[in-house]
């Protein structure tokens, strides 16, 4: 029987990585605090977008947030760095139109902005809606339009106005009602 003969450097290689405890890589790269994922921390990474943007996400998560085969980006969970769903343009889903609806705009603002034209986001509503965060169209307060809300509640009922403006029309999610305008 023949014996193998080992190299003393591979010797010393065994027992350096068999006698040495390895660092956790893991930690070692861990960039985010334990409660990222958590809605409910102020260390959660969407309230730190919200507060800071996301220049600093770009030197690890790429310059259009995409990640790589090691690092996620943001499309991976999300819609892009705004933090939606990516269902949230579908209307066959529990889309943003269900949501702005159920809770107002007003949680809208902290990215899109006060005035809803684009904040830290640089999206606006008015980029896909003509009246903004109301989904309002074009001309619907304009009696010559088709889409004239007058015209639209007289020839449809005011079943799609109910749904911001509440079942009693006093304002509802909008915090328009009617009367502020009608008497």
């Amino acid at each position: 029987m023949r014996s193998v003969r080992r190299p003393h450097a591979f010797w010393a290689l065994i027992l350096v990585l068999g006698c040495s405890e390895p660092a956790p890589l893991q930690d070692d790269l861990r960039a985010h605090p334990p409660a990222w994922t958590d809605a409910g921390s102020g260390d959660f990474h969407g309230a730190r977008v919200a507060r800071e943007g996301t220049n600093l996400c770009t030197s690890c998560h790429g310059s259009a947030l995409r990640g790589d085969l090691v690092v996620p980006g943001c499309y991976d969970c999300h819609d892009g760095p705004g933090g939606h769903p990516p269902y949230w343009k579908d209307p066959a889903e529990p889309f943003h139109g269900t949501e702005v609806e159920h809770q107002g705009p007003t949680d809208c603002a902290t990215c899109h902005g006060a005035t809803y034209q684009g904040g830290w986001s640089g999206v606006s509503c008015y980029t896909c809606h003509a009246g903004g965060p109301s989904g309002h169209p074009d001309g619907w307060l304009d009696k010559r339009f088709h889409t004239f809300h007058g015209l639209e509640v007289s020839v449809h009922g005011d079943a799609d106005c109910r749904r911001c403006h509440g079942n009693d029309l006093l304002g509802g999610t909008s915090g328009v009602a009617c009367s502020d305008c009608h008497q």
